[in-house]
Formats: C-alpha cells, structure tokens, sequence
C-alpha cells in the first residue's frame, strides 16, 4: 500500500512545484495535474475505508493532508502572483512631471471656465486677459 502511496504522491508533488518533472532542472506548477492525483488519494482512501491496517490508513491520511495544505498553498501563491504586476510601476520622470502639470492645469482652467458660466445663459463667458 505504501508504494501505491508513493505512485500517486510523486506526480501530485511534481504538479505542486515540488519536485521537478523527470529531465527538468527547474519545477512546474501544474495545479490540475495536482489535484488530478489528490483525488485519486482520496478514492483511494474512500475505497479502502475500514480495510487498511492502522499505519496504513495514518499513512494515507497523513500524505492526503500533507498535499492538501500544498495545494492550497501554491494556489494562492499562483493566484497573487497573477493578480501582481509584472513590472512595478516606475516614477515619472521629470519631464513627464511637467507635461503631467500642464495637462492638469489645462483641466482646471477648463473646470473654471464651467465653474464661472450660468446656466441660464446659452453663451460662455469670454475670458479675459485678467482670468488667464
């Protein structure tokens, strides 16, 4: 029962990123591979319920546990790490700075002209050489 254990373990580790997949230096997160094969430790504790000696069973159980936590560990990291930036966001440079006031300031100028204008009267109100 142990090497069944371990047969279904091993691929279920080497979708959780653990252990690299035979022929590669670095591992791979492949979470359906994962669960693929927490399941089947789970069938297989189900299925076996009542007939496996005590060791047996806490074995099963503990691995069943061991790769549970694993799982749910390294889906939240995946998850993070896709709702984080690839790149942070870098500070403006001094010249996009200026062109950034400038922009601003034409909005508020834009905001005062609206400000300054009833709204009964159908025509804006010219500005002067005094507003600017």
């Amino acid at each position: 029962m142990g090497e069944l254990i371990t047969m279904c373990s091993s691929p279920a580790l080497t979708g959780l990123g653990i252990v690299p997949t035979p022929g590669q230096e670095e591992p791979e997160v492949d979470l359906h591979l994962a669960r693929h094969f927490i399941d089947l430790l789970a069938l297989l504790d189900e299925k076996t319920a009542n007939q496996l000696d005590e060791a047996e069973q806490e074995g099963l159980e503990q691995t069943l546990h061991e790769l549970r936590m694993a799982f749910v560990q390294v889906q939240q990291a995946t998850l993070e790490q896709a709702h984080t930036p690839a790149d942070p966001p870098q500070e403006d440079s001094p010249e996009e700075e200026e062109q950034g006031e400038t922009e601003d300031e034409a909005e508020s100028d834009s905001d005062e002209s609206l400000e300054t204008q009833d709204p009964d009267d159908p025509q804006p109100e010219p500005e002067s050489a005094e507003d600017a």
